[in-house]
C-alpha cells in the first residue's frame, strides 16, 4: 500500500475532485502536487474532464493510470463547472471533499491542515487554504465575497465611482487582516479553486446549483453554507498557489464576460428575486449609457478612451507612487475589478514595485487596476493611491 493513499479495501478520508478542461499544461503538477501534500491523508483523486479537445486525458492516464487513488470520468461534452463537481462528488468515497481546479498547486502539509482545520474550529462547514497567485508567494488571493444586491448594483455600473470606496472599504480591510493572519480566520466565501467541507454537508444542502454553468456557484454553495448556521475558514498554514485563470486560457465556449454576467445575474434572482431583477435592467441600462458615451468621446476626441493608460512590456512594468508619511509598508493591490472586491495583494516596503515575475506573464490582455495602501502596523493610515495599467496580446509572454 502507498503511504497516505486509499487502496480499494481502504476508505479516503479525503475525496480531491479536479474538473478539467483543455487543461494538458497544469493537470500533471496539479494531480502529483496533491500527492506530495497528503502527508499522514488517506486521499483519492477524481479528475472529471469536461470533454477537452486537447491531451488531458491522455497526460493523465500515463501518469497515473495505475494508481489505485486515482479515477478519472471523461465527459462527452462540456457540462460546466458545477454540474462536473456534482457528479465527481456522487463517485467519492471521502469523509471530506476538496474541489481543486487543475491550474491549483499545493504545497507541502496542505490537505492535513485543511482538515484539521474542520476539528479545531467552530462550527466549520467550508475551508480555504492561504492561496499565492505567483510561485514566489508574494501575492496572495482574496477571499470569496457574498455582496448585497445594492453592493452589486454599485459594483457592477457607474455608481462605482462616486459610492465604491464608502461601501466596500470593510471587505478592502478583512482582505488585509487576512493576508496578515497566522491564525485561522473566519471569511465569507471560498472560491471554487480550493474549496473543502463534509461531504455530508454538500449532500445535505444539494450539491452545487447545476443552473450555473460557471462562475457564482461557489458564491451560491458559500452562502447556502451560511444559511445552514455553519461557518466558513481561511486556515493559512495550509497553502496553495494558483495561477488564477489558466485553467480558461483555452477555454471553447460562450464569451467568458457574457458567462459571468449571466451567472451574476441568476445568483441575485435566484437569492434576492425582486432586487435581482432590478439589478439586471439596471447593468443592462449602465452599458448601454456607457458604452454610448464611450463611442461619443472617442469621436470627439478621435482617440480610445483607454488612452494614456501605461501598457507593460514583455519584461513587465513599474508601479510607482507617493511616500506616504508614517508609513510602514503598503499594501498593494492588483485586480481587474475596478472596485478591489476580488484581487490579489502583496506586502511592500518601498513605495514602488517592478511587476516582473512569472505571474505578471500569466496576465491575459486587458486593462488592470492598482493601487496602494499605506498602512502602520495593523492599521490603514492615510490615502490610498491609485493607478492603471494595460496588457496587449503578445504570444511570447502569455502562459505560465
Amino acid at each position: 500500500m502507498e503511504s497516505g493513499v486509499a487502496t480499494r479495501d481502504d476508505r479516503p478520508q479525503l475525496s480531491v475532485i479536479v474538473v478539467s478542461y483543455n487543461s494538458e499544461d497544469c493537470i500533471k503538477r496539479c494531480i502529483q502536487d496533491v500527492a506530495a501534500a497528503a502527508e499522514g491523508v488517506r486521499f483519492e483523486v477524481i479528475l472529471i474532464d469536461n470533454a477537452s479537445k486537447d491531451e488531458t486525458i491522455g497526460v493523465a492516464n500515463e501518469k497515473f493510470g495505475d494508481a489505485l487513488w486515482f479515477h478519472q470520468i471523461a465527459n462527452e461534452e462540456n457540462l460546466g463547472f458545477g454540474k462536473a463537481c456534482n457528479i465527481g462528488a456522487e463517485r467519492a468515497r471521502g469523509r471530506y471533499l476538496l474541489f481543486l481546479n487543475p491550474d491549483v498547486f499545493l504545497l507541502s502539509g496542505a490537505l492535513r491542515a485543511s482538515l484539521d482545520g474542520f476539528a479545531e474550529q467552530d462550527r466549520c462547514g467550508a475551508v480555504m487554504a492561504r492561496t499565492f497567485w505567483d510561485d514566489e508567494m508574494q501575492f496572495q488571493l482574496s477571499f470569496l465575497k457574498n455582496i448585497s444586491p445594492l453592493a452589486a448594483l454599485v459594483q457592477q455600473t457607474a455608481l462605482r465611482r462616486p459610492f465604491g470606496g464608502s461601501i466596500f472599504e470593510k471587505f478592502w480591510r478583512m482582505d488585509w487582516a487576512t493576508w496578515l493572519s497566522e491564525a485561522p480566520i473566519e471569511v465569507l466565501g471560498v472560491p471554487g479553486g480550493y474549496l473543502m467541507m463534509p461531504r455530508k454537508l454538500f449532500e445535505r444542502l444539494g450539491g452545487f446549483d447545476e443552473r450555473f454553468f460557471m462562475y457564482h456557484e461557489d458564491n451560491d454553495l458559500c452562502l447556502r453554507i451560511r444559511k445552514a448556521l455553519h461557518k466558513i475558514y481561511l486556515i493559512p498554514s495550509a497553502r496553495a498557489i494558483h495561477y488564477c485563470g489558466q485553467s480558461l486560457k483555452n477555454y471553447e465556449g460562450p464569451c467568458i464576460r457574457q458567462t459571468q454576467r449571466k451567472s451574476l445575474i441568476g445568483f441575485y434572482t435566484k437569492h434576492y428575486p425582486v432586487l435581482g431583477r432590478l439589478l439586471s435592467v439596471s447593468v443592462l441600462a449602465n452599458d448601454v449609457a456607457t458604452g454610448a458615451a464611450k463611442r461619443l468621446v472617442e469621436l470627439f476626441s478621435g482617440a480610445p478612451v483607454s488612452g494614456g493608460i501605461p501598457v507593460g512590456d514583455p519584461d513587465g512594468i513599474e508601479l510607482r507612487w507617493k511616500s506616504v508619511p508614517g508609513a510602514e509598508y503598503y499594501f498593494l493591490e492588483i485586480t481587474q475589478d475596478p472596485c478591489f472586491l476580488h484581487k490579489v495583494g502583496a506586502r511592500v516596503s518601498g513605495n514602488s514595485y517592478f511587476l516582473a515575475h512569472k505571474a505578471y506573464r500569466m496576465l491575459t490582455p486587458d486593462i488592470y487596476f492598482w493601487r496602494a495602501a499605506p498602512m502602520a502596523g495593523l492599521r490603514h493610515r492615510g490615502s490610498i493611491q491609485v493607478g492603471r495599467f494595460k496588457i496587449v496580446a503578445s504570444p511570447e509572454v502569455q502562459g505560465p
